[in-house]
């Protein structure tokens, strides 16, 4: 007698093979159309990824180069800069006021504290003309600072009035000094070009008097 077989056999495959052929007889995910609006806006990501990556890479070299060009020649240190004449002119260098304590306060157009303090250093620089030197330095300026300087008469035989150069926005010197973004700042330098100190911040006419007395020994107008 033969033996009953079970409903589900098939003769020549067995159940599990034949499971395995119709998986296999079926298309994979993977391998599915992409639509065209899917296609499309896959391709406009990658386009906007690579143009961000190409200006920022672009941005990135200009900064460099203007950084380098405009320092050509110059020196950022703080124990040893020269700098150029803001609106073109000489070069002046801290070696070059030695003999002197020097003042060198920092201001760019946008500071409304620097329009506040400009004119008691203006002043102050005509008052002790002859010992102690003042020097404007025009840093992290994104406006005119050549029409800034006028409007407070800086230009003058007192008053050197420099350009920073280098650092990432001519800074290169504030940089140095231990500046960032806040301005103003004053650097106060002794007869023999060493630093004494720096300020960040503004000065009336009190405090600054008070801050030449102490360092310099010397009396501003009040």
């Amino acid at each position: 007698m033969s033996k009953n077989r079970p409903s589900h056999y098939t003769k020549g495959a067995p159940a599990s093979r034949l499971r395995a052929d119709s998986s296999a007889s079926r298309p994979a995910a993977s391998a599915r159309k992409v639509r065209p609006s899917q296609r499309r806006r896959r391709q406009r990501r990658t386009a906007a990824f690579s143009i961000a990556a190409a200006l920022v890479l672009v941005a990135t070299v200009t900064l460099a180069f203007i950084g380098r060009s405009s320092s050509a020649g110059y020196k950022t240190g703080a124990s040893d800069w020269s700098l150029p004449t803001l609106g073109g002119g000489p070069t002046v260098t801290l070696a070059s006021l030695h003999g002197r304590p020097t003042v060198v306060n920092f201001f760019a157009s946008w500071c409304q504290v620097c329009a506040s303090e400009l004119p008691v250093f203006a002043r102050d620089a005509v008052a002790l003309r002859g010992r102690v030197n003042v020097v404007e330095v025009n840093a992290l300026e994104t406006g005119n600072g050549v029409s800034f300087a006028n409007r407070f008469n800086l230009f003058g035989d007192a008053t050197s009035v420099l350009r920073d150069v280098g650092g990432a926005q001519g800074d290169g010197l504030f940089q140095s000094l231990g500046g960032s973004t806040s301005l103003p700042m004053t650097a106060f330098y002794g007869a023999d070009g060493h630093l004494i100190t720096t300020h960040i911040g503004g000065y009336d006419a009190a405090t600054l008097a008070a801050q030449l007395r102490t360092l310099y020994g010397v009396a501003a107008p009040l």
